[in-house]
């Protein structure tokens, strides 16, 4: 059975965005991601009072959003982890033979 849909409407930067989810967890993260782009936005504007025009903002908030998700991806990344317990593994079991 196909999971119920709803659409919801979500409010950034005064521009309302339908957005359809499945479920309220899905909700809730739509809503709180949209409140952190609303506080960034907040955010650069105080800090860069001065830019050629608001599209700068839009793409300065972006781009922080994007270099915080490749960061968090990299210390999650477990591929370095396990390649140091597969060569302690085969030291080990050359020296069981041994």
């Amino acid at each position: 059975m196909e999971a119920k849909k709803l659409t919801i409407h979500v409010n950034i930067d005064n521009l309302l965005l339908p957005m359809t989810v499945t479920d309220t967890e899905q909700e809730a993260v739509i809503r709180k991601a949209a409140s952190n782009v609303n506080q960034q936005l907040i955010t650069v504007r105080e800090r860069y009072k001065s830019v050629p025009n608001d599209r700068y903002y839009d793409i300065m908030v972006m781009l922080n959003s994007e270099i915080k998700a490749l960061t968090a991806e990299n210390k999650n990344d477990q591929s370095p982890v396990y390649g140091i317990l597969d060569s302690l593994e085969k030291e080990i079991d050359e020296l069981i033979k041994k």
